[in-house]
């Protein structure tokens, strides 16, 4: 993906995606970005080095590099790592990171970074800073699954077996304004940052000619939708559409 020739200019499709920078005393940086079902594959081209005779605003010289892609999702980030580069106070950086979405290669443009005391890894205790990224889950994804299936359950029988798992986005003239449906479902729910944790249970998308419909993986994950998206987005219950 690094190797390939992009050239364009960043749109509003790579401004949502933040990527963390971490540098480790006295060697070793890494940088991540969070796992997101919008990022098929993720790159970086970093670019570390000292201001031509220390004068701060002076063209940099960039000696060493950080030019990778992400073979997995470690911990539900995709991370990059060099124990080994020796990055200090004042040095200044640029980078620029790549995604690949449905075989489609998008580029950031590049930032430019100075390093202050803010990017160090300097804890107070042992917990690494950057698993911060990843909540605290004391329960197992078995206990929690189980829990689900109760709480389904019991919703099943105060609504009634004919609810589904389906909501939806009015939209008139959908079939002409909408491509993909389901980069735009998973679109508009990215930029409400409570809805952000549910784009991967985004199950099934459909384009209708007076909106965009779609299928979440379990009722409870619809009506969380339905009450973090009250005030953000227009979604409403499909059961409820005459």
């Amino acid at each position: 993906m690094l190797g390939s020739s992009i050239a364009q200019e960043e749109g509003p499709f790579m401004k949502q995606f933040q990527v963390n920078i971490q540098i480790r005393e006295p060697s070793g940086i890494m940088i991540w970005t969070r796992a997101n079902p919008l990022i098929h594959k993720f790159g970086v081209e970093l670019y570390v080095g000292v201001a031509d005779g220390g004068v701060v605003f002076s063209k940099p010289i960039y000696d060493r590099e950080l030019v990778d892609e992400a073979p997995d999702i470690v911990d539900g980030k995709f991370l990059f790592r060099d124990d080994y580069m020796v990055v200090k106070r004042g040095y200044l950086g640029r980078y620029r990171f790549f995604i690949e979405y449905n075989e489609t290669i998008s580029q950031s443009n590049f930032r430019n970074i100075i390093v202050m005391d803010d990017l160090f890894f300097r804890p107070k205790n042992n917990y690494c800073f950057s698993q911060c990224l990843v909540s605290d889950q004391n329960q197992t994804p078995e206990e929690v699954a189980h829990v689900k299936d109760i709480l389904e359950q019991k919703i099943m029988q105060c609504i009634g077996s004919q609810a589904t798992k389906y909501l939806f986005f009015p939209l008139e003239n959908a079939a002409k304004l909408v491509s993909d449906p389901e980069l735009y479902v998973k679109y508009r729910l990215w930029h409400v940052d409570a809805l952000k944790p549910l784009v991967s249970n985004v199950v099934t998308t459909y384009l209708a000619h007076n909106g965009v419909g779609f299928q979440m993986y379990t009722l409870i994950d619809k009506f969380k939708v339905l009450e973090l998206a009250e005030g953000f987005l227009d979604v409403v219950d499909f059961d409820t559409v005459s």
